[in-house]
C-alpha cells in the first residue's frame, strides 16, 4: 500500500476537492491510531483508524543538493577557518551547538555550512527552523521532510521507530529550548548529526550528550571596514573607516551593523552627506530615509511583533503591487533577520522602533490587518499548505488583536485558522491558536465557541496521549454545549468522551501463551496428562514447524504427539495382570449393570397391557409374521379336561387393533423372577397351544390364508400402540364352551379359572406363555 493512498476512494471519507481550504470544509488526517476529521463547524471528530487506511511503507526523499538562499545576505567574511572545523565535525558524526548573541552571523554561518555538508549523510541535508517550535513539532518537520507524507501524522512509536533510520546533517537555526528537552531531540535520532545555533542564555544538554559548544564571536574591525565598503562598492574615506571602527567597538562586531552603516551611507549620498549617526540611530535614521512602500512595510512589522508575510502576501496586504521592491529595500537595509526560509524584523530593529510614530500607528493597522487576514481566510480560498507556512504571521495577528481589544475578531480569525493549523506537522501552533481563541472567547462571552474550542483542545489531548487534560476539556465542552442545545457539537463531544473512556479502560490480562509486545510469536501445547499410569512407560515426542521463511518474528508451533518411547522400560508382568484385572472387573460390572436393566425393560414391558377389563391382548409384529409364514390364532379360553378333542380356532385374520404384537426375536426374553412358574391347571393340557406358544395345532382345520371374513382397516405398521385395545376378538370359537372366558389367553394374570378348578387361586402367567409363535 502506497502512502499517498492508503485505501481506495470508496473506503475514504467524503473529502470535497481542496479540503481544508476557505470556511466551513471538512477534512481528514490519519493521526496515529486515530481518524482526525477536523470538522470547523461542530468540532473535529476522532476514531480508532481502520486498518485498510493506515500506510504501510511511507517512501523515501531522495537527498537533493541544498537550494540556494533566493536572497542573499551580506558575504561570509572571515569565517573560513570556523566553517572547515564544523565540515570536519560532522564528517566525524558530531553534534555542533553554536553559541552567539543575536545578529552575530549564526545564521549566515549555519547557511555556508549546510552547503559544505551537502554530500555527507545519506539522506543529505535537512535545514529547519527551530522559531517558536517544540521538540514534538521539530521531529514532525523532520519526519516530512525525509518522507513523502501526504495527511498523515505518525504516531509516538512509528514516529520513533522512523527517525531512528534517518541518517542526515541537520541544521538547526533559533533554537528556543535547551538541557533535557534538547537531549530528548538529539536522542530520537541517533544517527543525525546536528548543526544548531541558540543564545548563549540557553541551556546546555549534558555533557554525556556529545554536543560541542562552538562560540561564535564578532567581527573585527578590518573585517568591518571591509564589509562597509563591499555594502557601499567603494573605498571609504578615513571619517568613514574611523566611523567603521566605531561602530565595531559599540556593535560587538555584528555585521548587520555594518550593513545598515552602509545603507545609510548610500542615502547620504543621493541627498547631499550629513553626519554619521551614532551605533543606536541607525534605524532611526533608516526609517525616515527609505520609501514609503517600505516605511509602510515596517508599520506591518511593527504591528505584528516583528513577523511579516511573504512577499507573495503582500500585494493583497498592502495593496501595492510595486511591494516586493519595499522588502528588498528592507533585507539591503539590514533589518530583516533570517527565520528558516522567511524573514522578520530583526529584535534589535523591533526594540528601536518600539516608541517611534510607526508604532504609534499599530492599534489602527491591528484591526485592518486582522480582518484582512479574515478575509484571507474564509474568502480567498487558501490552500492548508501555505496557511501552515504563515502559522507564525497568524499566530502574531491573532496576539496583537487580542492585545487590542478585539475579542470578536480573534475568535474569527481562530475559528477559520486553527482548522487549517491542525493539518500540518505544527501542532505546537495549532494549541496556541486554540488557547488564544478560548481566552478571547471567554473575554466575549461567546459560550458556543468556548465550548468549540474545548472540544478541539480535548481531540489534541487524545492524539496526544494526554487523556486526563482532554477528559477535562470534553466534558467542559459538552456542559456548554448542553446549556446551549446544541445538538450536533454535543453527539461529536460524546463520541469523543466514549473514546476516552475505551482508551482509559485498563487492558485485559494478557493469556499465558500470549508473549508480551516485540517478542517473537511462540505458540506452545503442553503434553496431555497420561492416561496410562505413571510408571514412565509413555513420553511425550515433540516435533517443532517452522515458520514461514523469511519471516522477521517467526512463529514456533509446537505439537505434543503422546506415544512410547523405544528407551522407555516395558512393563512388568505383575502390571499387565492388574491392568487386565481392572478391565475385567470393569466389564463384568458393565454386563451385570446391562442384564438387569435389560430384565427391568421386559417385565414392565409384559405387564404394561393389564387393562381394567380384564384383557390381555398378545401381539405380534405383522412384518415378521409375514416373514417367518406363522399363522396368527385368535386367543381362547382353556377348557375342562376332558377326552374331546379341542375345536380348531377360527382362521380369521384379526384386525389391526387385534394384531398379535410379540416381543422382538432378536433378544431372548429374561424370565420376570417376581412372577412364579404356571401350573398345569393354569395353563390347560399340555398338547394345546393355550396362548399361541411354541407349538401350533398340528391339524389346522383350515388354512388362515383363505379369505378372511374381514379385512384390517389399515396397513399394520411396525410402531406399538400406545394403549391396549379393550375390545374382544370378533371371531368366536365353533363350538360354545362350557363358560364364556373373561380374558383370551388362559394364563394372564387376571384369568377366571373354570368351574373344575375353582379351588385353584389365578396366577399370572409366565411371560413365555404370552409370547407368539416366535418364541
Amino acid at each position: 500500500m502506497d502512502l499517498n493512498h492508503p485505501a481506495t476512494p470508496a473506503d475514504q471519507p467524503a473529502r470535497p476537492s481542496d479540503a481544508g481550504e476557505g470556511a466551513g470544509r471538512a477534512a481528514w488526517l490519519i493521526a496515529g491510531d486515530f481518524l482526525l476529521t477536523v470538522n470547523p463547524i461542530d468540532g473535529s471528530e476522532i476514531e480508532p483508524c481502520p486498518p485498510g487506511r493506515r500506510p504501510i511503507a511511507p517512501r523515501r526523499t531522495p537527498a537533493v543538493a541544498v537550494p540556494a538562499d533566493a536572497e542573499p545576505g551580506p558575504p561570509l567574511l572571515a569565517r573560513e577557518e570556523t566553517r572547515a572545523q564544523l565540515r570536519g565535525l560532522l564528517a566525524g558524526g558530531r553534534s555542533v551547538r553554536l553559541t552567539g548573541p543575536t545578529g552575530v552571523g549564526r545564521s549566515a554561518l549555519l547557511a555556508a555550512v549546510a552547503e559544505d555538508c551537502a554530500g555527507l549523510a545519506p539522506d543529505g541535508v535537512v535545514r529547519l527552523s527551530g522559531h517558536r517550535r517544540t521538540v514534538r513539532d521539530l521531529l514532525h518537520e523532520l519526519y516530512a521532510a525525509v518522507h513523502r507524507v501526504s495527511d498523515y501524522r505518525p504516531g509516538p512509536a512509528e514516529l520513533a521507530a522512523a527517525l531512528r533510520e534517518v541518517g542526515a546533517v541537520v541544521v538547526l537555526d533559533d533554537v528556543e529550548f535547551g538541557g533535557a528537552a534538547l537531549e530528548e531531540l538529539l536522542a530520537a535520532t541517533p544517527e543525525c548529526a546536528y548543526v544548531l545555533a541558540q543564545l548563549p542564555d540557553t541551556p546546555a544538554p549534558a555533557a554525556g550528550s556529545g554536543v560541542l559548544d562552538v562560540p561564535v564571536a564578532g567581527l573585527e574591525p578590518a573585517a568591518g571596514r571591509e564589509l562597509l565598503s563591499l555594502a557601499v562598492a567603494r573605498e571609504l574615506t578615513p571619517a568613514e573607516a574611523a566611523w567603521a571602527d566605531e561602530l565595531a567597538r559599540a556593535g560587538e562586531g555584528r555585521p548587520p551593523y555594518f550593513v545598515r552603516a552602509g545603507a545609510v551611507l548610500r542615502y547620504r549620498a543621493v541627498d547631499g552627506g550629513g553626519p554619521l549617526p551614532p551605533v543606536d540611530g541607525l534605524v532611526g535614521v533608516l526609517a525616515a530615509e527609505m520609501s514609503p512602500g517600505a516605511r509602510e512595510l515596517l508599520r506591518t512589522a511593527v504591528a505584528l511583533g516583528g513577523e511579516l508575510p511573504d512577499p507573495a502576501a503582500l500585494p493583497a496586504l498592502t495593496g501595492d503591487d510595486e511591494v516586493a521592491a519595499a522588502y528588498t529595500e528592507l533585507i539591503d537595509c539590514g533589518l530583516l533577520s533570517r527565520v528558516g526560509r522567511r524573514r522578520r524584523l530583526a529584535p534589535d530593529a523591533l526594540a528601536a522602533l518600539a516608541g517611534s510614530e510607526l508604532a504609534a500607528e499599530a492599534a489602527v493597522r491591528t484591526d485592518s490587518l486582522t480582518r484582512h487576514f479574515i478575509w484571507w481566510l474564509a474568502d480567498a480560498g487558501v490552500p492548508a499548505a501555505e496557511a501552515v507556512a504563515q502559522a507564525d504571521v497568524l499566530l502574531a495577528a491573532q496576539r496583537a488583536a487580542q492585545q487590542a481589544g478585539l475579542a470578536d475578531e480573534v475568535v474569527e480569525l481562530v475559528r477559520l485558522a486553527a482548522p487549517l493549523l491542525a493539518l500540518g506537522p505544527r501542532w505546537g501552533a495549532w494549541e496556541r491558536s486554540l488557547r488564544t481563541g478560548q481566552e478571547a472567547a471567554r473575554e466575549a462571552g461567546l459560550v458556543a465557541a468556548e465550548a468549540y474550542f474545548h472540544h478541539e483542545l480535548g481531540v489534541l489531548a487524545i492524539c496526544e496521549g494526554q487523556l486526563a487534560r482532554a477528559r477535562a476539556e470534553l466534558e467542559a465542552a459538552t456542559a456548554l454545549r448542553g446549556v446551549l442545545s446544541d445538538t450536533g457539537g454535543a453527539v461529536a463531544g460524546r463520541r469523543a468522551l466514549a473514546l476516552l473512556e475505551d482508551l482509559g479502560r485498563p487492558p485485559g490480562a494478557t493469556p499465558a501463551h500470549t508473549p508480551p509486545a516485540g517478542a517473537p510469536l511462540l505458540l506452545t501445547q503442553q503434553p496431555p496428562p497420561e492416561v496410562n499410569g505413571a510408571d514412565g512407560a509413555d513420553e511425550a515426542e515433540t516435533r517443532e514447524i517452522p515458520a514461514a521463511a523469511g519471516s522477521p518474528e517467526a512463529a514456533e508451533l509446537t505439537l505434543v504427539i503422546q506415544g512410547r518411547s523405544p528407551e522407555a522400560p516395558r512393563p512388568t508382568l505383575r502390571q499387565l495382570v492388574a491392568r487386565a484385572n481392572r478391565r475385567n472387573a470393569v466389564y463384568t460390572g458393565a454386563g451385570a449393570v446391562l442384564a438387569a436393566l435389560l430384565g427391568t425393560v421386559v417385565a414392565l414391558g409384559l405387564t404394561s397391557g393389564d387393562t381394567d377389563d380384564g384383557e390381555n391382548v398378545t401381539r405380534k409384529d405383522p412384518a415378521v409374521a409375514e416373514d417367518e409364514d406363522a399363522l396368527v390364532v385368535d386367543e381362547t379360553t382353556a377348557e375342562e379336561p376332558t377326552d374331546e378333542e379341542p375345536e380348531e380356532p377360527s382362521s380369521a385374520p384379526t384386525t389391526e387393533a387385534e394384531a398379535p404384537d410379540p416381543e422382538p426375536t432378536e433378544e431372548p426374553t429374561t424370565p420376570d423372577p417376581t412372577t412364579a412358574d404356571p401350573t398345569p391347571e393354569e395353563t390347560g393340557d399340555p398338547g394345546e397351544d393355550a396362548a399361541g406358544g411354541d407349538g401350533a395345532p398340528e391339524e389346522p382345520t383350515e388354512d388362515p390364508s383363505d379369505d378372511p371374513t374381514d379385512e384390517p382397516t389399515e396397513e399394520p405398521t411396525e410402531e406399538e400402540p400406545t394403549e391396549e385395545p379393550t375390545d374382544e376378538p370378533t371371531d368366536e370359537p365353533t363350538d360354545e364352551p362350557t363358560e364364556d372366558p373373561t380374558e383370551g389367553a388362559s394364563g394372564g394374570p387376571d384369568a377366571t379359572p373354570t368351574s373344575t378348578e375353582d379351588a385353584a387361586p389365578a396366577e399370572p402367567a409366565a411371560p413365555g406363555a404370552d409370547r407368539g409363535t416366535a418364541g
